[in-house]
């Protein structure tokens, strides 16, 4: 199974959260918007997109 790029982080001075890139570990960007201050729904949607995006790059994307 191929490791997911990015994952949730909640912040720690307030009640909002994070898209943050495992191999960096700081909140990633989408089209020069920075991924942080999401609430919990917006940031699980994001993290699911940009895991989906990065393995059909990688192709990893397994096919039904």
């Amino acid at each position: 199974m191929a490791t997911l790029r990015y994952s949730a982080k909640k912040n720690q001075e307030d009640e909002y959260w994070s898209v943050i890139d495992i191999f960096t570990g700081q909140p990633t960007f989408f089209k020069d918007i920075q991924l942080d201050c999401l609430d919990f729904d917006e940031v699980d949607d994001m993290v699911d997109c940009l895991n989906y995006l990065s393995a059909q790059r990688m192709g990893t994307l397994k096919q039904s």
